[in-house]
């Protein structure tokens, strides 16, 4: 069942009693463990930590009276709230990673280190300029460092930290009783990545050294055979020593294993350290060979239909930047095709040929991936694949070998963004409301674990990103509500747009996307989708190209410079404005109109009303805290707003 398998990859005991009225009610409750306390200090490999420097992110900022449309910059100070709020203070700030609004009260609990926090959090504040909770980002890069052995690896203790259940799937193995840390392959993929994004903002040499010496202690903690490489007993929880005539491991849920090819590219291109890339080109293969068909299709594990989403479009993610920096054009190719494959599931007009709502799960329109492919159930989407899907659009497009620039825009502006939790009034009202419509192995969960906590959850939560979204609603009970794995993903998501939202180099300025930008060489205000309308405030000198959505004609189309005409020449689908100087505004004018699309997402029929690519409107609407709601956006009149912008002094990281 599926809510059991939510449970089990949690790491928590599950456990069925009586709840009030004679129902049945599942829970996840670890034991306390006698003689901890909150706050007792936690175990690290390591006591100290190397010196080290958190930049301070200077730029500029202003105020403007903007249009009142999507602000990436402003959803990233959102997510640094949730991210740094979300916290235990008394456990060096771990992530509480699940979020349970089924619960009455809503809880926390099931703490994390999240490195994919700390490679999210310096990207969110160069967009938003937001200095919220600096201590906690702190904490984590010392916990990080205090973490890693002498071997380089990324070691989690048990001492103090008594909610990790790394230590009783390590137990089960041989040789892996009685461990105080252990090496988890996810999470040292993770924090590789991490790193590296912080060895581009800090001088010293602190993280160049310890991504080097990360990626060797993988290279050793590895399952080598032949031309590929896995980790045993699996990606969450991984020995040195292996058992005398071990088979190469095939199944669990070694498709997760993507992270560590993903950090290990990275740490290829801030380094150019070989025996990274060799390792990221051996785990890859493994992947590749055991988890994808080679049309592109998803393959589960041996054995089981299902195939998870995330695991795999990550993989993807971890090929394509494999792909570029080896110039591999066939793997580039098979990215190409399983991308296209994947795309394929949410195929889903009524009208489409070969439609079928068993194969077509998702949605093209919104961006909405269901989180395990060929499954019977009913399946939210994941904020994980949305993002990774995103990612892969932006990529490819960039790459050259596609024009995906559309997928981005479309799926930002939906599923990315209805995605993240910008209200919580609604959170207070969900348990009586949804349990009526709830299976009983998903009633509210009633006990509180020892570990967690019910301290202001919704507010700290302002600004998370969902894990099991619907179609119309951000949650339906599917799932306890958030898993902050989504967080982090969504978070660096919005990064990887705003950051493509434009691009200048060798004195060319291209804006690939008509969204919210201010920047050091032009400001972008975007007036979709009240109406066709994008204004360019140039801060250089340069030559300006905009490019223009797929259902926007050339030829409908046209341009004033200061309120001059300008003739408009084409280059793909973008529109070459020519030379521009500083202190001109450009406005690109071109019509839009509504459009309905009747679809049967995940089981269920629909009636989309979209304003370009923005969904203004889903029908039938959600009940608990609807998406969508966007009715101000069909006036065409445009709603404006003031808004507290920053531009960063330093360069950018592209990511």
């Amino acid at each position: 069942m599926k809510s059991r398998r939510e449970f089990l990859r949690n790491g928590l005991a599950v456990t069925a009693i009586l709840g009030a009225g004679g129902l049945p009610r599942i829970f996840a409750a670890p034991a306390s463990t006698p003689g901890w306390r909150p706050g007792d200090p936690i175990g690290y490999i390591r006591d100290d930590f190397p010196a080290f420097d958190v930049p301070d992110y200077a730029g500029a900022r202003d105020e403007a009276l903007v249009p009142d449309t999507l602000d990436l910059a402003e959803r990233a100070r959102l997510a640094i709230h949730a991210m740094t709020e979300a916290t235990d203070p008394l456990a060096d700030h771990e992530v509480y990673w699940t979020v349970d609004f089924r619960a009455n009260p809503a809880q926390m609990r099931n703490k994390r280190q999240m490195p994919k926090f700390i490679e999210a959090m310096p990207l969110l504040r160069l967009m938003s300029g937001s200095g919220q909770n600096p201590q906690v980002e702190r904490k984590w890069m010392e916990v990080a460092l205090r973490s890693l052995g002498p071997d380089g690896l990324y070691y989690k203790p048990r001492r103090g930290r008594p909610w990790d259940g790394g230590f009783a799937r390590l137990a089960r193995e041989p040789g892996g009783a009685g461990l105080d840390h252990y090496a988890d392959p996810f999470d040292c993929g993770r924090l590789l990545s991490a790193m590296t994004v912080l060895a581009q903002r800090d001088p010293g040499d602190v993280w160049r050294r310890a991504v080097r010496n990360l990626a060797d202690g993988l290279d050793e903690l590895a399952f080598h055979q032949g031309d590929v490489a896995t980790f045993w007993p699996g990606p969450f929880a991984a020995l040195k020593q292996k058992p005398a005539g071990l088979a190469l491991p095939v199944g669990r849920v070694d498709s997760e294993n993507s992270r560590v090819p993903h950090g290990l590219v990275h740490a290829y291109r801030l380094l150019g350290h070989e025996p990274a890339l060799a390792l990221a080109g051996k785990v890859i293969r493994y992947l590749r060979r055991y988890y994808f068909q080679e049309d592109g299709a998803f393959l589960g594990r041996p054995g089981e239909p299902l195939a998870h989403f995330h695991a795999h479009a990550h993989a993807l993610l971890a090929m394509e930047e494999y792909a570029e920096v080896t110039k591999d054009d066939e793997m580039m190719a098979f990215v190409v095709r399983s991308y296209t494959w994947a795309k394929s599931l949410g195929d889903n007009l009524l009208t489409a040929p070969g439609y079928n709502f068993v194969t077509n799960p998702g949605n093209n329109l919104l961006g909405y991936f269901v989180e395990w492919v060929h499954s019977s159930e009913w399946e939210g989407s994941e904020t994980c694949q949305v993002s990774d899907m995103i990612t892969l659009a932006l990529r490819l497009s960039e790459a050259g070998v596609g024009d995906y620039w559309d997928d981005a825009d479309r799926w930002t502006r939906n599923m990315l963004a209805e995605g993240q939790l910008t209200s919580t009034d609604w959170i207070k009202r969900a348990p009586s409301e949804m349990l009526p419509n709830i299976s009983e192995n998903r009633l509210p969960l009633t006990a509180v674990d020892p570990h967690g906590t019910t301290d202001r959850v919704p507010e700290r939560n302002l600004g998370a990103f969902a894990g099991w979204a619907a179609p119309n609603d951000w949650h339906v009970g599917n799932g306890p509500g958030i898993m902050h794995c989504c967080t982090g993903n969504g978070g660096q998501t919005l990064y990887r747009v705003w950051e493509r939202i434009l691009r200048h180099e060798s004195g060319r300025l291209r804006v690939n996307l008509l969204l919210n930008r201010v920047s050091p060489w032009a400001d972008v205000a975007s007036h979709l989708p009240y109406t066709g309308r994008v204004e360019v405030k140039l801060k250089i000198a340069t030559q300006l190209s905009i490019r223009i959505p797929e259902w926007v004609a050339p030829a409908g189309a046209r341009c004033t410079v200061d309120g001059r005409e300008r003739a408009l020449a084409w280059k793909d689908r973008y529109a070459v404005v020519g030379d521009v100087r500083p202190g001109e505004t450009i406005v690109l004018l071109f019509p839009l109109s509504e459009k309905t699309d009747i679809v049967h997402i995940e089981k269920q029929r629909f009636t989309l009303v979209r304003r370009g690519n923005e969904v203004v409107s889903i029908d039938p609407p959600g009940r608990y805290c609807p998406l969508f709601q966007r009715a101000h956006y069909r006036t065409a009149d445009t709603r404006w707003r003031q808004a507290h912008r920053f531009v960063a002094t330093e360069k950018l990281i592209r990511w």
